[in-house]
Formats: structure tokens, C-alpha cells, sequence
């Protein structure tokens, strides 16, 4: 289970798949449904604006409102908790195969760095047209 923010929501994770939201005073707000194991974890975001759940290898991550944002998989055994960074960019998952995994949501930050991989090829690959080479200016090192 997991208090939101500022107090006046609790999210929690069952073994229906669902994730549920509940006013304190026991009523029912809201059921996320997606998960195809039972859910094992909850954590709402610092921000209060999305929350993010576990269950079997994966996390997935919700707006409030319960639209599913994304699915995180890469661990090799069920997940037991999760929880985010204090500025929201990052979830911490953790596992039962002894790992844990940083899972980085800034979007600038991810747009840097694919930027900073691929700017060669958009330069130098003859198959990519003009226009495409350019999709990369102005964003991370220029080189």
C-alpha cells in the first residue's frame, strides 16, 4: 500500500491483478487493470501524478488517472517493491533475483543520450534522406 502525497489517497496492490485507489474514508476512486500476475507492489510518484505497480517480472507505470504510461521489463524473477526517486525521474525495482534496477523517466535525459548514440549514423549512413539527418541538432554534444 501507498499514501499519496499529500495524504488523502491510499493505492493498493492485490492479488485480483488490480491496483486500487480509495478515498480514506474506504471509498473506492479507481481499479488500474493490466497486470497478468498478481500485484505485489505500489508507489505513488513525490508529484502525486502517476503511480507505479509490480507484479511477476515487470513494473508498469500509471498516470493517476489510470492510463498505463508504460511497461518496464527486465528483471529475471517476480518483483517484491518499488519505489520512486524524490524529483520523480527514476523507479527503483527490486527483485527476488537479488537485483535491483534504476529505470530513468527523464525524457530529456533519454533523448540526449539516444541522440549522442545515433548522431554518426544519421551523418554518415547514405540510406538516411536529408531531412532525417538533422533529427538530432540542438539536442545533447554536438561533435
Amino acid at each position: 500500500m501507498s499514501f499519496s502525497p499529500d495524504g488523502q489517497i491510499l493505492a493498493s496492490a492485490s492479488q485480483d491483478r488490480t491496483v486500487k485507489l480509495w478515498s480514506l474514508d474506504g471509498t473506492e476512486l479507481h481499479t488500474f487493470e493490466g497486470h497478468n500476475c498478481w500485484v505485489t507492489s505500489v508507489s505513488f510518484s513525490p508529484d502525486g501524478q502517476m503511480l507505479a505497480s509490480t507484479s511477476d517480472y515487470m513494473v508498469r507505470l500509471w498516470s493517476i488517472d489510470g492510463t498505463e504510461l508504460h511497461t518496464f521489463r527486465g528483471h529475471r524473477d517476480g518483483l517484491n517493491s518499488v519505489s520512486f526517486s524524490p524529483d520523480s525521474q527514476m523507479i527503483a525495482s527490486a527483485s527476488n533475483d537479488g537485483t535491483v534496477i534504476l529505470w530513468n523517466l527523464d525524457l530529456d535525459d533519454l533523448l540526449r543520450r539516444g541522440c549522442d548514440w545515433l548522431r554518426d549514423y544519421l551523418k554518415t549512413n547514405p540510406n538516411v534522406s536529408e531531412s532525417d539527418r538533422h533529427l538530432c541538432d540542438g539536442i545533447g554534444t554536438q561533435k
